[in-house]
């Protein structure tokens, strides 16, 4: 394992509407590539998360009654990394998404490809051979790119016709990501920290996802034997999301959206020769999400990955 690449984190936030409920914004999934090696070669995989959460407000309808939801969101992707130059690395993620639930007994399913989504990023720090165990090393990684809309949204009027389709494929809108991340390492103990900004636009209907804060700080430990190596990792990720425009023109703020996130996370990555290997775990520890009306459960990420 010639070098340790640093990842970063892009924030494929996803959108929620209730008919009844009136909740927008509150899913929060991500996408995160994690620690990966060999800095100087290509490598394309296939990466799958889940996420979850329930929603309890009181009724629109009923001030006495409430009306509850739940959502299991599922996404496999495509991903991959090109190896530009010694100081560029160009990332890239088209998902497939299978998003079900109900709400208040009326059950739902959306599923479809996904917005499309791009990084580049240079390489401002980066040690020439960080393979030795007996010294200190770092590397700093920084950039940004673009999410594209090229997944299925249908609409607030459509949403409202259909119940609560809850995450769409697509946000409908294009959005921009601005990240950094850095990594120091003694030995085979390391610490990462990285973060990235999402800032979103009105999509054609007018309604404007709320811009988003990802960030997280992650220990690791590099055990490696000939051509085999893991890295356990523990750590926390925290995400902040503002609140969504129901029509971003004319500044309708969407008090039911937004929020924060603070998770605890632990996770193994396996590589043999050009193969890996990687299942990551996060439980939330604190949440404030939609006024308290939305409780995100843990999330599951694995993938695999070849390098070439």
């Amino acid at each position: 394992m010639r070098s340790l690449l640093i990842a970063i984190f892009i924030i494929a936030g996803s959108g929620y509407y209730a008919q009844a409920c009136d909740l927008c914004g509150c899913s929060a999934s991500s996408q995160y590539m994690g620690i990966l090696p060999q800095f100087h070669k290509h490598f394309i995989g296939i990466q799958y998360q889940y996420t979850g959460f329930t929603a309890d407000q009181p009724s629109l309808m009923d001030p006495a009654g409430h009306e509850r939801a739940y959502s299991f969101n599922n996404t496999m992707q495509v991903w991959g990394r090109y190896h530009v130059s010694d100081r560029l690395q160009l990332f890239g993620f088209i998902p497939y998404h299978t998003n079900n639930g109900d709400d208040a007994g009326s059950a739902f399913k959306v599923k479809g490809i996904g917005d499309v989504s791009a990084l580049l990023n240079a390489v401002i720090i980066k040690d020439r051979n960080d393979t030795d165990f007996t010294t200190w090393h770092q590397a700093l990684l920084a950039g940004g790119g673009i999410k594209a809309s090229t997944g299925k949204y249908t609409g607030i009027t459509t949403l409202d016709e259909e119940g609560l389709p809850n995450v769409q494929a697509g946000t409908g809108s294009w959005d921009f990501i601005v990240n950094a991340n850095y990594t120091v390492r003694h030995d085979g103990v390391g610490l990462n920290a990285d973060a990235a900004y999402t800032i979103t636009t009105a999509g054609k209907a007018g309604y404007k996802y709320g811009n988003r804060l990802n960030s997280g700080l992650m220990a690791f430990y590099w055990l490696r034997k000939n051509n085999f190596s893991l890295l356990p990792q523990a750590g926390i990720r925290y995400e902040y999301s503002l609140h969504d425009y129901d029509n971003y023109s004319r500044k309708w703020l969407n008090e039911g959206s937004g929020g924060t996130i603070l998770f605890g996370t632990v996770g193994l990555q396996a590589y043999y020769k050009r193969y890996g290997a990687k299942v990551m775990y996060s439980i939330p520890v604190a949440q404030h999400y939609a006024d308290n009306d939305v409780t995100v459960k843990p999330r599951l990420e694995t993938s695999l990955f070849f390098l070439f």
